[in-house]
C-alpha cells in the first residue's frame, strides 16, 4: 500500500507535466519540474524499493507546480511578494533535484552498492564546487566599498610596511568572502605594491591525487604559482626530505620579496596552520609550522579567508580578524536582485523595475 501512494503521487505529477494544457510550459521553473520528473522515472524503474522519504517530495511537488500554474494564470509575476515565491521555489526545487540525484546514484548502476569510483566521483565533485582563483567580474559586485577600503588600509598601512602581517576575513557561507578578496587582489594599488602576487585555494585540488597530504599539496600549489616547474616540485619533495624541503624551498623562493598571498576558504583546524606570524627558531624544523616557509622581513602579507572564526584567529590573531556583515545598504540589495531578475528568463516578466523598485521600498 505504501509504495501505491508513491507511484500514485508520481502519476499525478507527471500527468500535470505532460498533459493537453499547452500552457504548462510557460510556468514558473519549467524546465526544473521537466529534470525532477525525469530522475522520478529513473528511480522508480529500479527494482529496489522506492525510499520512503520520496512521498514528501512528491507531495510537494504536487502542491508546487499547483501553485506555479496558478502563477501563470495571472499573465505574469508583478508583485515582489510573486517573484520571492518563485525564488523561494527555485532554491527548493534544486535541493529536491540534488537529493533524487543522490538516489538514483544509489540505485543505478550498482543496484545500492557505492563502488569505491563512486565515492571519489563525488568527492572530486565537492573538491570543484569549493575550487577558487582571484578572477572576478567587479562590474557584477556590488556592496563591498567599505570593506575593500578597510582591507587596503590593513595591507598598505605604512607604520607596518616592512613588517609581516596576516589578516583574516571571516564571515558564514556565501556572503562574499572569496569575493571581497578578489576585489582586493586585484586593485592597482595592491598589484603595485606586492610582488609576487599568489591565490592559493586551500581545497583540495580536483585534478590532483586524492591521497597526498593536503599539507603537502598546498605548499607544492604554491611553489608552482611561484614559477618553479612541476618536475623540480617533485624532486625537491623526494630528495630532499619531503615537506621540510618544500616549505625550505617555499621560504626560499619568498625571502627578500615584499610577497601578497590569498588563502582562500580554509577549514583545516591542524595546528600545523596556525600563528602565521611565527618565525623558525632552533628547537624548531621546517615541516613544524606553515609558518616556516613565509620570510617575515620584507612586508609580505597574507590573507585568510574562511567560515572558521576560531580557526582564523588561530592563524591570524583575534586583532587582524575582518568579520564580514551581511549587507544592508538598499542601493546595492537591490542591485544584485535586479541582476538576478534580468539574467533570469522566469523571472523577467516584470516590465518596469524602477517601478517594482519603488513598490519594495515602501514596503
Amino acid at each position: 500500500m505504501a509504495q501505491e501512494i508513491e507511484y500514485y503521487l508520481k502519476e499525478q505529477f507527471e500527468k500535470v507535466l505532460d498533459g493537453k494544457d499547452q500552457s504548462i510550459s510557460k510556468i514558473p521553473r519549467y524546465n526544473q519540474f521537466q529534470e525532477i520528473k525525469s530522475l522520478l522515472v529513473d528511480i522508480f524503474s529500479s527494482s529496489s524499493p522506492v525510499d520512503s522519504s520520496i512521498r514528501d517530495k512528491l507531495y510537494y511537488l504536487n502542491n508546487v507546480v499547483t501553485e506555479c500554474q496558478m502563477l501563470t494564470r495571472k499573465h505574469g509575476f508583478n508583485s515582489p511578494e510573486e517573484l520571492l515565491t518563485i525564488n523561494r521555489i527555485r532554491r527548493e526545487l534544486n535541493k529536491i533535484k540534488r537529493e533524487l540525484k543522490a538516489t538514483k546514484d544509489k540505485l543505478q548502476p550498482n543496484n545500492g552498492v557505492s563502488s569505491s569510483q563512486d565515492t571519489e566521483t563525488s568527492s572530486r565533485d565537492t573538491e570543484i564546487s569549493r575550487w577558487t582563483t582571484g578572477v572576478v567580474d567587479d562590474s557584477k559586485v556590488y556592496g563591498f566599498d567599505d570593506n575593500v577600503v578597510s582591507m587596503e588600509k590593513l595591507l598598505l598601512e605604512k607604520e607596518s610596511h616592512d613588517r609581516f602581517k596576516a589578516v583574516g576575513i571571516v564571515g558564514r557561507e556565501g556572503i562574499g568572502k572569496t569575493t571581497l578578496c578578489q576585489l582586493i587582489f586585484n586593485k592597482p594599488e595592491v598589484k603595485n605594491n606586492f610582488l609576487p602576487r599568489i591565490w592559493v585555494c586551500m581545497a583540495r585540488d580536483p585534478n590532483g591525487h586524492e591521497d597526498e597530504d593536503l599539507k603537502v599539496a598546498i605548499v607544492k600549489r604554491m611553489l608552482v604559482y611561484l614559477g618553479v616547474g612541476k618536475e623540480t616540485v617533485k624532486s625537491i619533495f623526494d630528495e630532499k626530505r619531503g615537506l621540510e624541503g618544500l616549505l625550505c624551498a617555499l621560504y626560499q623562493q619568498l625571502v627578500g620579496k615584499r610577497y601578497l598571498i590569498v588563502l582562500d576558504d580554509a577549514r583545516e583546524t591542524d595546528s600545523w596552520y596556525g600563528q602565521l606570524d611565527s618565525c623558525l627558531s632552533c628547537d624548531k624544523k621546517w615541516d613544524d609550522g606553515f609558518a616556516f616557509g613565509l620570510p617575515k622581513g620584507n612586508g609580505g602579507r597574507v590573507i585568510v579567508t574562511s567560515r572558521n572564526e576560531e580557526l582564523t584567529k588561530m592563524m591570524v590573531g583575534e586583532e587582524n580578524i575582518h568579520r564580514l556583515l551581511p549587507l544592508s545598504d538598499p542601493e546595492s540589495c537591490w542591485k544584485i536582485f535586479k541582476d538576478a531578475v534580468e539574467n533570469d528568463p522566469i523571472l523577467s516578466y516584470p516590465s518596469d523595475l524602477e517601478a517594482l523598485k519603488l513598490e519594495i521600498n515602501q514596503k
